[in-house]
Formats: structure tokens, C-alpha cells, sequence
């Protein structure tokens, strides 16, 4: 699964990907609350875009989680860490909706996210 074999290395990928979740997490819930106050017009003058601080905020957390992907994505297996990282950018968002947004939880919701962890465990397996 990881391609790199010291002890430090694999803990250095493993902040990589903490920070890497909680930057595109944070940055699409962000997007979101911001996208509320956002207002695009087209006129005679040309094209305008409003965005508000949370939406700013918001798109320099997802740019930069997308360059601690790039960086993951040299040091790792694609078909481990696309999986993980999707995996765990889920359920950050499915917490930070329904704590920062408002959003419902429902049981099916939450047999989902239960599925998608079970998931990321059985990839996390190591080969024998």
C-alpha cells in the first residue's frame, strides 16, 4: 500500500493525509456556507462574481489539499490512496454538513457512512 518502507516516512504520509482531508473537507463545507452570499451577474459591463470570505476561504483550502494530493499521490499506491482519501473526505463532509450546514442525518445516511468506514478499514488491511 505504501510504497515508501521507514517509519517516518509512512508517519510523514500519514500527517499528509490528515491535513489532506481536513483541507478539502473544510474547504467544501466552507464553499458551501459561503456559496450563500455569492452572487454572479452578467450585464452590458461584462461578467461579476461576489464571493464572500467563506467562500475564499474555502476554494485556498481545496487548492491547496489538491497540491497535499499531489504530493500523496507520488509517495503512495493510486489504488490505495484514491479510495482512502475519498473514503475519509466523505465522512469529514458528511460531519462537518450536518455540524456546520444544518443537514439531516438520517439512519440511512448513517448505514452509508457506516459502509464507507467499514471500507476504509478493509483497504487499510495489509497484504500478507
Amino acid at each position: 500500500m505504501l510504497q515508501q518502507k521507514g517509519t517516518t516516512s509512512k508517519m510523514v504520509l500519514v500527517l499528509l493525509f490528515a491535513v489532506y482531508a481536513l483541507l478539502s473537507a473544510g474547504g467544501l463545507v466552507l464553499f458551501k456556507l459561503g456559496g450563500q452570499d455569492a452572487a454572479v451577474q452578467v450585464g452590458k459591463t461584462g461578467f461579476s462574481l461576489a464571493l464572500s470570505w467563506k467562500m475564499l476561504l474555502g476554494i485556498l483550502c481545496y487548492l491547496c489539499s489538491f497540491l497535499l494530493w499531489l504530493v500523496i499521490v507520488s509517495r503512495t499506491q493510486l489504488t490505495f490512496a484514491m479510495p482512502l482519501s475519498v473514503g475519509i473526505v466523505n465522512t469529514l463532509v458528511f460531519l462537518g454538513s450536518a455540524r456546520f450546514l444544518g443537514e439531516e442525518v438520517t439512519p440511512t445516511k448513517i448505514a452509508g457512512l457506516a459502509v464507507i468506514v467499514l471500507g476504509l478499514f478493509l483497504i487499510s488491511i495489509p497484504k500478507k
